[in-house]
């Protein structure tokens, strides 16, 4: 069996120094760092997470807590590309990652009872505001928390920023000379719902837009099913005066809802402009293609990872509690000038 020792003897360091960089010591330099994964990558060699744990007081656990609040599943596009990123950094830096549930073995169990079960060094935090109190029980523990989809007080949050995507798609609508604007927001129980919402309020004051309530319809939950329905119900409320335009909190819904229009003998976008937010990986293959918004989901997943590792290894914080991941516009046929 391969030890630390034997690394240790064909990098050219001593068993400290190999010991510290399996431990992800600070005072382990990126060469020798590179250099001590390469040899034990060639030698095959496999940390034992137990010794690991007993020396470092750490289990180099961190806990993913994912709930369905509104329909959505770790398959979500969104939510999986995250998840990915951040499990793919936790992995470079020496940690596994576990899913938090409220199930242990065959028994019913709190958030907090499997995190403490797992004995998880910290956690991310993947669920929204229905589970909120729930969740105030890990967030009053001494468990890191990190959050990527609500914020809480005091607590870091690295989320994208809904203003701004909502910013660039109805900036891009009005350049296109669209002043009838609607909104298929996607479920105000959401933290994304509200933000996206009260951006485009905000925008239509800014513009001197009338708020007409009948270009305005929530979806029930974030399922691709519910924009067709949202699409049905936005033209039975505004048919006698309907919108050129149509903004839509999510591409799911978007994609829907435009073949549902298209039902209707609406010509996209000649007859009637869409824009989603998220930019899935296959708007741009459909047709017309979707013009979105995209998130930036793995630079969300890879800075959540970053952020939780730095509150468990006490490193200084140099980054303000909330973290606003800027957007995208993505440009393509569903959106035209009138």
């Amino acid at each position: 069996m391969v030890t630390i020792y034997d690394i240790a003897k064909m990098a050219g360091y001593s068993p400290a120094t190999v010991s510290k960089a399996f431990n992800n010591y600070s005072g382990v330099n990126k060469k020798t760092y590179k250099k001590i994964m390469e040899v034990a990558q060639a030698l095959e060699y496999t940390p034992n997470n137990n010794a690991r744990s007993l020396v470092t007081k750490k289990t180099w656990l961190l806990g993913v807590l994912f709930s369905e609040d509104v329909g959505t599943g770790i398959a979500h596009p969104h939510f999986g590309e995250i998840l990915q990123n951040f499990q793919m950094r936790a992995g470079e830096n020496g940690y596994d990652v576990v899913f938090i549930n409220k199930r242990l073995g065959n028994k019913d169990a709190s958030y907090l009872e499997h995190c403490l079960y797992r004995g998880v060094d910290g956690v991310l935090l993947a669920a929204g505001a229905r589970h909120t109190e729930e969740i105030q029980c890990v967030l009053s523990s001494n468990i890191k928390c990190v959050s990527v989809e609500m914020v809480y007080p005091s607590k870091y949050t690295i989320i994208s920023d809904n203003r701004m995507g909502t910013m660039q798609a109805l900036e891009y609508l009005y350049f296109l000379g669209h002043r009838k604007i609607a909104h298929i927001a996607c479920s105000l129980s959401s933290l994304a719902g509200m933000e996206r919402y009260a951006a485009y309020k905000e925008f239509l004051k800014l513009k001197g837009l009338e708020e007409n309530p009948k270009y305005f319809v929530e979806a029930e939950y974030f399922m691709e099913d519910a924009g067709a329905k949202a699409a049905t119900k936005l033209l039975q409320q505004s048919l006698e005066d309907l919108p050129t335009a149509v903004y839509i909190a999510y591409d799911e819904a978007a994609c829907s809802a435009m073949r549902m229009f298209e039902k209707q003998g609406f010509r996209i976008p000649e007859d009637l402009s869409i824009i989603g937010f998220d930019n899935l990986i296959y708007t741009g293959a459909i047709s017309p293609s979707l013009t979105t918004i995209e998130q930036d989901r793995k630079e969300i997943g890879q800075k959540a990872c970053d952020t939780l590792i730095k509150l468990i290894e006490n490193d200084t914080m140099d980054m303000p509690c909330e973290v606003r991941i800027p957007t995208k516009l993505i440009v393509r046929n569903s959106c035209t000038r009138i």
